[in-house]
């Protein structure tokens, strides 16, 4: 009977020590959520977050989550979202460079087949301008020189490839490439130069060379007096021939030089060159143009041309000719043993180079506007060749805007320094 006794005082005494320590809990509970709430008034949700003055520190504001580029509206694809993981193999073909001219800070950079992109650091970060518009091939880009705010892109790589991607339209930016609104010319599908008049940036010359797989009808020079509400087609030659090369003179706004092109890939090869080919001079604005022929100018089938003027010195201009049936004119794209395209070793340029061949292609040099011309650099050796070695595909040339001696060629690049007779 003791022991009953006894075992009953036990429990009821461990009953009374677990009441006491959860009587001690709760009221460390009840003590906590005061100094959370001292008014007592009310318990923040788990939803809430204390204000910045409760705080004493500003809470920043998140920032909201990007719409994805592209994103699908398809319930099934919308799932999936792309993001950029940065480089992750090699670079594709540059299209095109252009700066500011009195701020070189501002760049874009217009790929074949990445878009545009744009620097404002000389070229220590590049933010991708295009992303969201319908093509990423790119073929010309130009700014306004009384306005860097306006900025054209012309769509579609002017290149020959098999590989060469289609754009359509041209392009046109008033807020420096943050939004862009296409202004035509949807079936152009090559946009190889845009020239902007310096006096008036909604006089706008293009050069379209058009279709590259077959012939088509929207290619030629075309100009727009309104800032691209409106198009003419100012020079055209047929359905065959476009316009791969255009530059005005720096002082006569009226004065354009514009180089024509006759080309056609199909999938077994490759016709470069024609009748079409050719560089065309206009002094009215495009209401008449003079093809260019004689007085030193290479004779016969000629294939691309690239050409540009002095700007220090408007009566010197400069063309990169494909001359004869070379590389890619007037058949099919040469090829070389094994297979595939190597890329030409260089050769080192000579102190002395021989005198130019007018029947290869080459450089050529007029100082009277365009009147008369002289060759002043040839491609000798068409495999190991140090100029234009490739014409189909470089047929670019740049002078000097401060010296009219110094040129630049697309290529293996050469470089002239003494009124083009060493390269």
């Amino acid at each position: 009977m003791k022991d009953t006794c006894r075992s009953a005082r036990e429990l009821g005494g461990l009953m009374a020590a677990v009441c006491a320590l959860a009587l001690v809990i709760v009221t460390l509970g009840a003590m906590a959520v005061s100094a959370e709430n001292p008014s007592g008034l009310q318990t923040p949700s788990a939803t809430q977050t204390p204000s910045p003055a409760a705080t004493g520190t500003a809470t920043p504001t998140p920032s909201p989550t990007p719409t994805p580029i592209n994103w699908s509206g398809d319930p099934m694809l919308k799932r999936f979202i792309f993001r950029g993981i940065g480089p992750a193999s090699m670079g594709g073909r540059i299209d095109d460079i252009v700066c500011v001219d009195n701020n070189s800070y501002i760049c874009y950079i217009g790929a074949a087949t990445g878009g545009v992109w744009k620097t404002t650091n000389n070229g220590t970060t590049f933010t991708p301008i295009f992303d969201t518009y319908s093509t990423a091939s790119i073929g010309d880009i130009a700014i306004a020189p009384s306005n860097p705010d306006i900025v054209w892109v012309g769509t579609g790589e002017a290149n020959n490839r098999q590989s060469s991607s289609f754009g359509d339209g041209i392009y046109k930016s008033t807020d420096a490439g943050k939004t862009f609104t296409k202004m035509g010319l949807t079936d152009s599908q090559t946009i190889a130069r845009i020239v902007i008049d310096p006096r008036d940036p909604n006089v706008v010359y293009v050069a379209v060379l058009g279709h590259l797989f077959g012939p088509n009808k929207e290619r030629g020079v075309y100009k727009t007096t309104d800032g691209g509400k409106t198009w003419n087609n100012v020079k055209f030659i047929d359905e065959n021939t476009g316009f791969t090369d255009l530059v005005m003179d720096p002082v006569d706004n009226k004065t354009l030089y514009a180089a024509s092109y006759q080309r056609r890939r199909t999938s077994w090869g490759f016709n470069g060159g024609g009748p079409g080919s050719g560089v065309w001079r206009t002094s009215d604005a495009g209401k008449t143009w003079t093809r260019i022929q004689g007085s030193g100018f290479p004779e016969g089938i000629l294939g691309r041309i690239g050409i540009d003027v002095s700007r220090s010195n408007p009566k010197v201009v400069y063309a990169q000719i494909e001359v004869g049936t070379s590389t890619g004119t007037g058949g099919e794209e040469q090829t070389f043993g094994g297979g595939g395209t190597p890329t030409p070793t260089p050769t080192p340029i000579p102190s002395a180079s021989p005198t130019p061949d007018p029947k290869k292609h080459g450089v050529w040099r007029s100082d009277d506007g365009g009147k008369t011309w002289r060759v002043v650099a040839s491609c000798f050796n068409l495999n190991n060749c140090t100029e234009d070695n490739r014409p189909m595909y470089y047929s670019q040339i740049r002078v000097d805007p401060s010296n009219p001696e110094n040129v630049f060629v697309g290529g293996l690049t050469s470089r002239d320094l003494d009124r083009s007779e060493e390269w």
